[in-house]
């Protein structure tokens, strides 16, 4: 969806967060696309409960964790798993909930700050290496940020196989912890 201008693209990682885009994408003179991962359904977790007409601007990120090794930038399914396998493995990473996906939405001032600040970056996607979301973001992050990264910005994403025929396939195809360790791994050793 984000490889078309013109519409703004919003995607919830938390109940909470889905509330204030949802807002924000109705009161939107543009046309907003407001993805839900299937993973969000089962989700509980706090909600705006004293203003349901909270609104969370549209094109602001958060950061869901502070660090200082690497930054990780992500979006919806992917942010607590992120987070979790940085927990899991003690690893100081930085990790930032990108919330706005469509190109003038990105929040270059908050992804710029934490690149400053750790000077290395790992996109993390669910989906496979081609037609991603994540090679767009890689390349601009690279021009953008280039004189304060010490290496590439590394890509974590799933595999190359079709997530629509079994479950042994759409194994393969998303990202699941184990591909998120493994990517932190290397992610630590080229440092």
């Amino acid at each position: 969806f984000a490889m078309w201008p013109g519409w703004r693209i919003v995607a919830p990682s938390t109940p909470f967060d889905y509330v204030g885009l949802m807002n924000s994408a109705l009161r939107c003179e543009d046309p907003v696309l407001v993805i839900e991962h299937v993973a969000l359904y089962g989700t509980t977790g706090p909600g705006p409960l004293a203003d349901l007409d909270y609104c969370i601007p549209l094109g602001t990120a958060k950061v869901v964790k502070t660090g200082a090794a690497f930054t990780v930038l992500t979006y919806l399914a992917m942010v607590p798993l992120a987070v979790r396998a940085a927990a899991d493995m003690g690893v100081d990473a930085e990790v930032i909930d990108l919330r706005s996906l469509d190109r003038a939405g990105i929040d270059w001032a908050t992804i710029e700050a934490s690149v400053r600040k750790t000077h290395n970056v790992v996109v993390l996607e669910q989906g496979p290496l081609t037609a991603s979301y994540g090679a767009m973001l890689v390349d601009e992050l690279q021009r953008r940020c280039f004189d304060d990264l010490d290496q590439p910005v590394a890509r974590i994403h799933g595999g190359e196989s079709s997530p629509s025929v079994s479950r042994v396939l759409e194994r393969s195809a998303f990202v699941g912890l184990e591909e998120i360790k493994a990517g932190y791994a290397r992610m630590m050793a080229d440092q």
